[in-house]
């Protein structure tokens, strides 16, 4: 059961990081693609750990505040 809600705990961050990305892109909101990056660190650095092209997941929250250090200014 523990491994259940950890799947679901790492599938809803990815989801909400997902929509907060969107909902920066939408609005040109710094603030939405600073708390994306947040959101998806966890996941990302868990992900990041596997073998092979999961590696890449790491790129995706450093987008994100790529996207809220370019929005602030």
């Amino acid at each position: 059961m523990d491994f259940l809600l950890v799947g679901i705990g790492l599938w809803g961050l990815l989801i909400l990081g997902g929509l907060l990305f969107l909902f920066g892109l939408w609005k040109k909101s710094w603030l939405a693609h600073f708390f994306s990056g947040l959101t998806l660190l966890v996941p990302a650095i868990i992900l990041a750990t596997q073998k092979g092209i999961f590696i890449l997941f790491i790129l995706l929250p450093f987008i994100a505040f790529g996207f809220a250090v370019s929005e602030k200014r």
